[in-house]
């Protein structure tokens, strides 16, 4: 119904715009003048000026019907650094050709196009491009360019303005295609180099120096019975083999449960001024940190203090019956999104979860970091391994944090920020990530973006825990 409005509404508009009829009443008038005057001259301007309100009404009239346009990503869901392939076709569908043709595409500034230069708009983070087309009769035209996506966040590209005229340019057509294509770049993933933090879960899936407690799933040998030894720790078909009572060894194990609290709260100097680069700094190393443990083995949760960018038909819930807003059902749907809550879990799926939730991070300045971790604390599964990344201590948070180290968690501080904190803050240890130009090496290592200065890092950088 809406798609049929907007056509029809586009329709009239058209319309509205053709030549004054007047100018028809005046060309026929001297047309019926120069007869019984017989004044050639006359007769042949007359029949001129018709047939050019003819021809710029017909132009002005169909120029842009029967137009097809469409834009195609080559992905829509990017890893930092990557390059797409943004296309865009073009069709005149009907005999009339279509000599000067204009396209004005809006795409997202933050993801530049290789060699094509834009035009800025209102919109700070809006630019056009701008394609000039001319078309034949029932002739389709295909252009492609190299999008460099080297930003993290959702983006939206388009809709599209088509603005043609009539052959002499007199009158001016404009066409809306409210076609809009959406794109997720995924934080940028770097190496770790290592990772000593040490899990104090007794139970699970993996080997550990520790042999306070032992995991009766998983035999490794047989031993002789020793006095005090349980019944059930016995190995019969042992015993019946040698002759004599055999103990079942048992391997000590411990899962790898890692939770990743993450503060996006963006930090303020003393001019209140914004650093977005510690921000992408500190999500590159929650992005790096849990595709390193899901590779390990890991099972990872990650909780953000911090509401995700949406689309803008997911930020709307429609009542399709009634036409209007459901408010409820669009104000539950926004309180669930104010901060960011993935359980630990270990599969594909979960690595996809994480980036798209570390994707759609936005800055703000709202919920503090440590009442997300108090409302989580007692959720989270017995030994895990808790990272807090912020770029800002407070008293509240290191409280928080006390309390989850008392409650069996193995607590590790990774902060971001220009100066090096010590190497353990409140019986915490502390990794230091970097500032603003550990993230600017970054992105002109792996997003291949142009350094500020001379000097450009040729190595490989990651981090080390």
């Amino acid at each position: 119904m809406a798609q049929r409005q907007r056509e029809t509404s586009q329709q009239q508009r058209m319309d509205e715009n053709r030549v004054n009829r007047k100018l028809y009443l005046l060309g026929g008038f001297i047309l019926l003048i120069s007869i019984p005057t017989h004044i050639p001259l006359l007769l042949v301007c007359s029949c001129i000026f018709l047939c050019v309100l003819v021809i710029t009404d017909i132009w002005a009239t169909y120029c842009l019907r029967e137009i097809r346009y469409q834009r195609h990503l080559s992905e829509t869901r990017v890893i930092f650094g990557e390059e797409v392939t943004l296309s865009i076709s073009i069709e005149n569908a009907k005999l009339l050709p279509l000599p000067v043709l204009q396209v004005n595409d809006n795409i997202p500034r933050a993801l530049p196009l290789k060699g094509q230069p834009f035009r800025k708009t209102l919109v700070s983070n809006i630019v056009t491009l701008e394609s000039l087309f001319s078309l034949r009769w029932y002739e389709r035209v295909t252009r492609t360019y190299t999008v460099q996506c080297i930003n993290r966040g959702v983006y939206s590209f388009g809709p599209a303005t088509l603005q043609s005229s009539d052959l002499f340019g007199f009158i001016g057509r404009e066409l809306q295609d409210e076609a809009v294509e959406h794109m997720v770049v995924y934080p940028l993933v770097v190496p770790i180099s290592s990772f000593n933090l040490p899990s104090q879960r007794p139970f699970g899936d993996y080997r550990t120096r520790r042999r306070f407690i032992e995991d009766p799933s998983r035999v490794i040998g047989v031993r002789d019975y020793a006095y005090g030894d349980s019944l059930r720790r016995v190995d019969w078909k042992a015993t019946a083999r040698v002759q004599e009572l055999q103990s079942k060894i048992y391997e000590s194990t411990t899962t790898y449960s890692l939770s990743i609290f993450l503060n996006s709260s963006l930090k303020l100097d003393n001019y209140y001024s914004m650093h977005p680069a510690l921000q992408e700094l500190a999500i590159c190393a929650a992005a790096s940190i849990s595709n390193w443990a899901l590779d390990e083995g890991y099972t990872v949760g990650l909780y953000a203090n911090t509401p995700m960018s949406l689309r803008d038909d997911d930020e709307e819930v429609k009542d399709e019956e009634e036409g209007e807003y459901n408010l409820k059902k669009t104000i539950a749907r926004q309180l669930k999104r104010r901060t960011v809550s993935i359980p630990p879990a270990r599969s594909e799926e979960q690595r996809r979860r994480l980036m798209e939730a570390l994707a759609r991070i936005q800055p703000h300045m709202g919920t503090p970091l440590e009442e997300v971790m108090q409302r989580e604390r007692a959720h989270l599964p017995n030994g895990t391994t808790v990272i807090v990344i912020t770029s800002i201590i407070s008293e509240r948070l290191m409280e928080v944090m006390l309390r989850m180290k008392r409650s069996g968690h193995a607590v590790s501080l990774l902060l971001v920020g220009d100066n090096p904190p010590p190497s353990r803050i409140s019986g915490f240890p502390v990794y230091y990530l970097g500032g603003e130009e550990t993230w600017d090496n970054l992105q002109v290592i792996y997003g291949n973006v142009q350094p500020d200065n001379e000097e450009t890092p040729t190595e490989a950088a990651g981090f080390t825990l």
